[in-house]
């Protein structure tokens, strides 16, 4: 794991701890906020096995549930069962080979009798026919079910296993947050976010197109301040590496649409930033650089 890429998820997890007053923390409160994130990832290890347990658990309670259905399949009289339609069908193909049996040793010198034994025949062929149609609408039914169960569980079988793929990925990272590189990159993305928060988010609403700022999710919120604080303020990260890493932290943390949203905002915070390039923005220290 890349350092940077720890420290940026150190901060987003800090970020929602610093204090609304305060322009400036002190390094051991800083470095508390740090601490914090840190028990927090752990904590989100524990949780995260646990999710992960629970999904196998259903995963296999659907499975069960869906015995009773193939298992009709094994009983001839259980509408609905695969050996039920088979033998309606066989039931219509012998009245039709009755049919054909009467039709040929028929008598014309007695056409009304054959006539009225046909149609009974051709009756008994429709009936036959109908009860084999129902039957398939019964399986079709089943199997349905039996799909959509089974859908479901491969669902829950490949969220458990992404589930545990992350928390098999949290030792190293909790390894890697406590060196000092990983540690320092994070306050410094926390003591920038600190001291310029408004003329960054001034930037962030700027680039919003028919939102407040204020209405986005804290997440979403979060994740573009410390990429604006990363392309502009420090100008620490190139703009494509900036906006992929955002992007990332999107995907992890914030729901499935944060990731094109973020995205969409930062590319429009880089036009932004590129169609007054001539000119430095006094908003931020160091916008028209980082790229």
């Amino acid at each position: 794991m890349q350092p940077r890429r720890i420290a940026r998820e150190l901060a987003l997890l800090g970020v929602n701890q610093l204090p609304a007053t305060a322009a400036k923390l002190s390094e051991k409160q800083l470095e508390d906020l740090l601490l914090a994130a840190i028990r927090a990832l752990s904590e989100e290890t524990h949780e995260t096995l646990s999710t992960a347990a629970a999904e196998i658990q259903r995963s296999d309670r659907l499975l069960h549930e869906s015995d009773p259905l193939l298992l009709a399949d094994s009983d001839p009289k259980e509408e609905g069962g695969s050996r039920s339609v088979t033998l309606r069908l066989h039931q219509a193909q012998r009245h039709l080979q009755r049919l054909e049996i009467t039709l040929k040793e028929a008598k014309v010198p007695n056409p009304n009798a054959l006539r009225g034994e046909v149609l009974e025949l051709i009756q008994q062929v429709q009936v036959a026919l109908s009860n084999a149609g129902q039957a398939l609408e019964h399986l079709e039914q089943r199997l349905h079910s039996v799909r959509h169960i089974l859908d479901e569980v491969v669902q829950l079988s490949q969220r458990a296993v992404n589930r545990v793929g992350v928390a098999l990925s949290m030792p190293e990272l909790l390894y890697i947050a406590q060196s000092q590189e990983v540690r320092a990159y994070a306050l410094q993305l926390l003591t920038a976010l600190r001291t310029h928060k408004e003329a960054i988010d001034a930037r962030l609403q700027k680039a919003l197109v028919g939102w407040q700022l204020q209405r986005v999710g804290r997440i979403e919120r979060d994740i573009l301040r410390l990429a604006v604080v990363e392309m502009e303020i420090l100008a620490s990260s190139p703009v494509k590496v900036a906006i992929n890493e955002a992007v990332e932290l999107a995907k992890k943390y914030g729901d499935p649409e944060a990731a094109a949203f973020v995205n969409g905002v930062l590319r429009r915070v880089v036009d932004s930033q590129m169609e007054t390039h001539r000119g430095r923005d006094p908003s931020l220290p160091g916008s028209g650089s980082g790229g």
